[in-house]
């Protein structure tokens, strides 16, 4: 019966909505990667891009600026991941978080094996490093650091193939109902099941999402009756 239930969690996935340039995806970088490593082979995991500020075009203001310091250092001290501060010294920066979720969308279709990992390199570069990671240029080095030449990235990175591939993502986390990023789900064939919205520690993730394979096992195999 056991191996029947892994069976079944084969076909199960782990979706995960995020945008490398939010700073809870960033905070929760640690939690989702430990899942991932446990659940290997027993879960499919999809990722995502939700798209926090798509096509901003205004440089951030001081109030806003203001607002989203307040956010990281609420980051900083429930998940101690490092920021550096100095990107408020910025000047006219646009806080587009388009081209981010481009890159690992691009990365998804060069190198499938490695597409999580350049979400979670975009998210450093930007966060820890002060990283212009709206740059073209910037997400081409962080692509080339897992072997990608940066040209073959940003032949792809500026395709309008690319551009409509990330907009598709936008969508699905529309269809999704991720109003907020981290959001996490399983799909399970045509039915979804949320399982975090918002930051979660790692106990509690984990805990839940237990639970909800738990429920959905026996649910799905009629030879369990």
């Amino acid at each position: 019966m056991e191996q029947k239930k892994h069976d079944l969690l084969d076909i199960i996935h782990l979706i995960y909505v995020m945008d490398p340039m939010c700073s809870w995806c960033y905070g929760f970088a640690p939690v989702i990667k430990q899942l991932v490593a446990e659940e290997q082979g027993k879960l499919q995991f999809k990722l995502v891009m939700g798209g926090l500020r798509p096509g901003t075009e205004r440089p951030l203001e001081q109030q806003m600026k203001e607002s989203i310091k307040h956010h990281w250092q609420d980051v900083e001290k429930i998940t101690e991941q490092p920021f550096d501060y100095s990107f408020f010294d910025r000047d006219d920066f646009v806080y587009d978080t388009e081209p981010g979720c481009r890159a690992v969308v691009t990365m998804r279709y060069l190198m499938p094996e490695k597409e999580f990992d350049m979400a979670e390199a975009v998210q450093s570069a930007f966060y820890a490093k002060n990283n212009d990671v709206t740059k073209p240029e910037v997400l081409a080095s962080i692509a080339a650091t897992f072997g990608v030449e940066e040209d073959a990235f940003l032949e792809q990175f500026v395709s309008q193939e690319m551009k409509e591939k990330t907009q598709q993502d936008f969508t699905i986390a529309r269809h999704l109902q991720a109003t907020a990023f981290p959001s996490l789900y399983l799909l399970n064939g045509t039915s979804i099941h949320l399982i975090s919205r918002g930051y979660r520690p790692y106990d509690g993730m984990k805990a839940h999402l237990e639970r909800v394979l738990q429920q959905l096992a026996p649910d799905q195999n009629p030879l369990e009756e």
